[in-house]
């Protein structure tokens, strides 16, 4: 089993145990309303629905539940087709979205030949485009973006992380 560990935190494969948190974590207007792949409300079969068929996390593809040592799950960090992240609301403004998806990037780049990665953010989910700031992502483009969760477009802001910038902001890591 794939884990990675930060200073405070672990990102571990999801677990069907996970879901009853999972489920409540998301199905949190105020976060569901900012991931526009996903419908609201989110239930509880919805959660062990997709947790049951999300395969072990890979350098290249990987979904990885961030646990609390003393919390519990807090959220999800995702490479899939773009980085992806969510935290449950009471954790907002601690640094550990940040934390756990620079994990992810560290291990992605050091165990693949990939260039970049895209990430994308609702344009006024500034929370996010923060994050992706602070981790090095650089604004691409726009995109209008179908949210299930507003049921309507909604625009995008695309971004990319290059290895190299990933690598000039954090070389200790990343050679």
């Amino acid at each position: 089993m794939t884990e990675l560990r930060t200073s405070r935190l672990i990102l571990r494969p999801a677990r069907p145990d996970d879901a009853p948190s999972y489920a409540l974590g998301v199905g949190d207007y105020d976060v569901a309303r900012w991931l526009s792949a996903l419908p609201f409300p989110y239930s509880l079969p919805m959660a062990s629905d997709w947790l049951r068929q999300v395969p072990e996390p890979t350098p290249e593809r990987a979904l990885f539940i961030i646990e609390h040592p003393r919390r519990g799950l807090i959220g999800c960090v995702t490479l899939l087709d773009e980085l992806g992240f969510w935290l449950a609301r009471p954790h907002w403004g601690r640094g550990y979205v940040t934390e756990a998806a620079g994990a992810l990037i560290d291990w992605h780049f050091a165990a693949t030949a990939a260039d970049a990665i895209a990430c994308s953010a609702q344009a006024g989910n500034l929370a996010s485009l923060r994050v992706q700031a602070k981790l090095g992502f650089v604004e691409t483009g726009r995109q209008m973006r179908f949210s299930q969760c507003l049921q309507h477009n909604i625009d995008h802001v695309l971004t990319s992380l290059s290895r190299s910038g990933w690598q000039s902001r954090r070389p200790s890591l990343c050679a």
